[in-house]
């Protein structure tokens, strides 16, 4: 009785407790992310190209799976590997992203529209200094003037070309494809983060939307970086987890990332919310070492404050520019969320209603979205709704499939090519998310304490969230690079070579 009650007792109860959360979450990650191939596979009962591209997709993953057991095939690819180093690896990965970007954006143009161009038009004013083109709909959705501002920088340097933005993205696409070499070599192999970025570099998806304007590249290049340093700073934690100055440098400099994060997409409570996750429930054995929760809660202390100062901060440049105060809370998007008629998907009567609020007399962005309020409410409690539906529906939406970069062209090219695009599209997205089971079915029975589980801890957050706000299948872009790297997982972990790092 007296032992359970010690310290070392309570301490190792925690450790019990700190596991077994974890495999809950990622029981439930994997849980959802099966349940998106079984609604795929239900829409291909009537639309047969979903389970066409379906078989397609598992039947390669199969193939995968295979031949990493066949010395012939993984193994010779490991050698190789192995005799060019990470650094040439990383290099020949990052410049078949960039080729193959490149050519697309050369053979298949495409002009900005929708809210591309509206991303567009905004880079443009504040790089001139104008008024930005629509300020009543960006003081609405004011996360569009974070991608904004960032690419005016580079149309003040290179000119109003569309070409300037479209290279950009493909430029930060490359970026990304760097850190997910990088993050999965932190938790894995050389050969499997060569395949990570390989697998990133021949995503149709990203290669299909690089003709456009959007925010995505950025925000994704940028939350893998937050990531990546997260890996660094704890594996680094017991060299400096009694020193008070670098646990603050750390907090200040990775808020100032998480805003600039959330300045471009307002996802940064989503990150906020699994750092404390992990950081109170999901360290294991770290949990009984008492300098380990010091460093950790004067880095978050600081990372708080960095982040809500530096948001603060921008909010008034926000200000400064529109003319007006932006919108706070989206109480629009989960307005949206909730509506059976489009289930969960963009509705231009909420739009009406949304405005309809701002242009009355006296009215502005934030009061609109604080008067959808009762709206929502009264939508919650309609007999009309069926939640059982609604969620499958935006499900299958949000991961159930990543024909958008096919469909992105259906006003510019034929239907043929469409149709080509978005099958292709599919097949490589349903052979990586299975893939991304197995590996995450492998980090289920080997769950360590490691920062490398904030990454399922924001898939599975992100893909909450839109249960609940609007929800459209271009939000699950961010989600991809989780995919690819849960996927590597099932390609070699440990067992690193000390001469492979970068």
């Amino acid at each position: 009785m007296g032992r359970e009650k010690s310290p070392r007792g309570i301490f190792e109860k925690m450790e019990r407790v700190s596991a077994c959360l974890g495999r809950i979450m990622l029981s439930i990650l994997i849980f959802i992310c099966a349940m998106a191939l079984l609604l795929a596979a239900g829409e291909g009962m009537e639309s047969p190209s979903y389970l066409a591209a379906l078989g397609a997709g598992v039947l390669a993953a199969g193939i995968l799976l295979w031949l990493k057991n066949k010395d012939w095939a993984f193994g010779g690819f490991s050698r190789l590997c192995s005799r060019l180093g990470a650094a040439r690896c990383a290099a020949i990965t990052t410049g078949l992203c960039f080729a193959l970007g490149l050519i697309w954006i050369v053979l298949v143009p495409i002009e900005p529209f929708s809210d591309y161009k509206t991303y567009w038009d905004c880079a443009v004013s504040v790089a001139r200094g104008e008024p930005v083109y629509s300020t009543e709909y960006v003081a609405m959705y004011p996360h569009i003037l974070g991608y904004a501002s960032f690419l005016a920088l580079f149309i003040g340097i290179f000119g109003e070309q569309v070409l300037v933005g479209v290279l950009l993205g493909l430029i930060l696409s490359c970026l990304s494809g760097l850190l997910i070499f990088a993050i999965v070599r932190e938790a894995a192999t050389l050969p499997a983060a060569v395949l990570a970025s390989g697998l990133w570099a021949l995503y149709p998806g990203r290669i299909m939307l690089g003709s456009l304007i959007f925010s995505e590249p950025l925000y994704t290049c940028l939350l893998l970086l937050f990531i990546f340093l997260l890996l660094r700073l704890h594996k680094r934690q017991d060299k400096i987890r009694g020193r008070i100055l670098p646990a603050l440098l750390w907090g200040l400099g990775l808020g100032l990332l998480l805003e600039g994060i959330n300045a471009v997409r307002p996802i940064g409570a989503i990150l906020v919310i699994a750092l404390l996750l992990w950081l109170l429930l999901l360290r294991g054995r770290e949990m009984k070492e008492g300098g380990i929760w010091r460093f950790w809660l004067l880095f978050t202390a600081a990372l708080l404050l960095s982040f809500q100062l530096s948001g603060k901060l921008w909010d008034g440049r926000l200000e400064d520019i529109l003319g007006e105060e932006p919108a706070g809370l989206p109480i629009y998007n989960l307005y949206v969320g909730f509506n059976m008629d489009t289930l969960g998907q963009w509705s231009g009567e909420d739009m009406d209603l949304l405005f309809e609020y701002r242009r009355q007399e006296g009215g502005s962005a934030p009061q609109a979205q604080k008067s959808m309020l009762p709206h929502v409410l009264e939508r919650l409690r309609s007999d009309e709704l069926d939640l059982g539906r609604l969620f499958s529906a935006k499900l299958f939406t949000f991961l159930g499939n990543d024909e958008l970069g096919g469909y992105t062209y259906r006003f510019t090219r034929s239907e043929g090519f469409v149709k080509i695009c978005m099958v292709i599209c599919n097949c490589f997205y349903y052979m990586l998310l299975a893939l991304a089971l197995a590996g995450l079915g492998k980090l289920w029975r080997s769950r360590g304490d490691s920062a490398f589980l904030l990454l399922p801890l924001y898939t599975l957050g992100l893909t909450l969230a839109h249960m609940l706000i609007e929800v459209s299948s271009r939000y699950h872009y961010s989600l991809i690079p989780m995919f690819i790297i849960f996927a590597a997982l099932c390609f070699g972990e440990g067992n690193k070579n000390k001469g492979d790092t970068i």
